[in-house]
């Protein structure tokens, strides 16, 4: 845990100095000193004089950029890294569900939910990630599980937009209790640090009548629905009809929602989505790791987002993998498309959460991200997007804020001590392994 000196502290009155100024939308690069207060950028100039009860932080030779959003996330997972396999290996992608992530997610308990925002959210924090759209699954804690991640990424000062991924897989009543357990959060309402969306698994785990009771929810709500769609060819065949058909016919394609993976879709039903007034997101490692296919990103309009379904946070390795795979599909999207894509998701969320993010400037919220420079060539306008896909790496990042308060300092939490994170986490997924195993032998 970082102990911050008094010209550091996490003060609302805050004056960096020195700083290259990264802006994302449209790309520009600037020198500028940045003032917060109360938790908003107030200004941006060249030269700015301290104020009195100004406290200045000296980040000459610093570049700033905004803080990143993770648009497609599963942070249930973030206890899996160095789990056991388990006896009979999976052997394709629907196998994976089953043997490995039903399993998993269903033996999630309280704490172990919890520790998934703290462990999930330190590694965001660490990859310059302050706000996480989260896609939440855990049976045998559904009711109460959005409050457990919520109070996780809330000790860290991170943004989320959370959902629980309602399915009928375990039956009606765990299903009942995937929606109760928006409810009490919905009814609570964005308060600009935490929104809620409806979430779904997908259209083959949820079945007609219980995917119609989400879009109800979601638009009684006023919010979208967050639903795994065409993620594996065989999606389609497995619910009977078109899957953007289905959710129309049900109410379930309703405006603001988030349609993960889209990778079997025709360009007629990618389109159908953007003028539902829903958006895509795209997630290349995932897909490349389950080997269902490549999306079809000549089709992805600008409503569409970048995430990383659950494999980690860095935003950064995303978008340049991301890159390198549409390259080699041959797809047509270059640096700067990648680059808009990850401003997209901070439109997205920060729409959900009624506050302004992913820019620098007057009125946003000060979520900031403070890179160590690599030397080299100028950062311009015109190198900025080339820059992210083969410049910028996530171990620049140094010091992280959000709401204009410190959350990451050289590398280090603050006011959260990582090394008793650790050894609760620790503990606790040796017995989520555990209880993962018994589930298997049990099935």
């Amino acid at each position: 845990m970082a102990t911050l000196e008094s010209n550091v502290s996490a003060t609302q009155q805050l004056l960096l100095t020195g700083l290259t100024v990264i802006h994302n939308d449209p790309p520009r690069v600037e020198q500028a000193d940045i003032r917060v207060r109360d938790g908003r950028i107030l200004a941006l100039a060249a030269t700015l004089s301290p104020e009195p009860g100004e406290k200045v932080v000296d980040l000459r030779g610093k570049w700033v950029m905004p803080g990143m959003v993770c648009g497609h996330h599963h942070l249930y997972s973030a206890l899996a890294c160095g789990m056991p396999f388990l006896p009979d290996g999976p052997v394709d992608f629907a196998d994976m569900l089953a043997k490995v992530w039903w399993r998993m997610d269903k033996a999630l308990d309280r704490e172990s939910v919890e520790l998934c925002g703290l462990v999930g959210g330190i590694g965001a924090l660490r990859v310059g990630v302050t706000t996480i759209v989260d896609h939440h699954a855990s049976p045998s804690y559904v009711v109460g599980s959005l409050e457990s991640l919520d109070d996780g990424l809330g000790q860290l000062g991170l943004r989320r937009v959370l959902c629980y991924e309602v399915t009928d897989r375990g039956g009606p009543d765990e299903a009942q209790a995937g929606l109760d357990a928006h409810k009490a959060l919905l009814a609570a309402g964005p308060d600009g640090w935490r929104a809620v969306m409806v979430g779904a698994h997908a259209n083959f785990t949820v079945n007609d009548d219980l995917l119609r009771a989400c879009g109800d929810l979601a638009r009684d709500a006023g919010v979208g629905i967050h639903i795994h769609v065409a993620e594996a060819a065989g999606d389609e065949k497995l619910v009977g009809e078109p899957l953007i058909d289905r959710m129309e016919r049900l109410g379930a394609l309703v405006p603001g929602s988030l349609l993960a993976h889209c990778v079997h879709l025709s360009p007629e039903e990618i389109q159908r989505i953007y003028d539902a007034g829903a958006w895509t997101s795209h997630q290349a490692r995932s897909n490349m790791n389950n080997g269902v296919g490549y999306a079809p990103l000549q089709h992805f309009g600008a409503q569409s987002v970048l995430g990383t379904d659950g494999i980690g946070s860095d935003m950064i390795a995303e978008a340049q993998a991301a890159y390198f795979r549409s390259q080699e599909g041959g797809v047509g999207w270059f640096a700067d498309r990648f680059l808009q894509a990850m401003h997209a998701a901070s439109d997205f969320a920060g729409d959900k959460l009624g506050v302004t993010i992913g820019r620098i400037e007057p009125g946003a919220a000060a979520d900031l991200v403070v890179l160590d420079p690599i030397p080299g060539p100028p950062l311009l306008a015109e190198n900025l997007a080339n820059a992210y896909i083969f410049r910028f790496t996530s171990g620049m990042v140094r010091h992280v804020m959000t709401g204009g308060e410190w959350r990451l300092w050289d590398r280090d939490t603050v006011g959260v001590d990582q090394t008793a994170v650790d050894a609760r986490a620790r503990r606790a997924a040796m017995g989520l392994w555990r209880r993962m195993l018994e589930n298997d032998q049990a099935g």
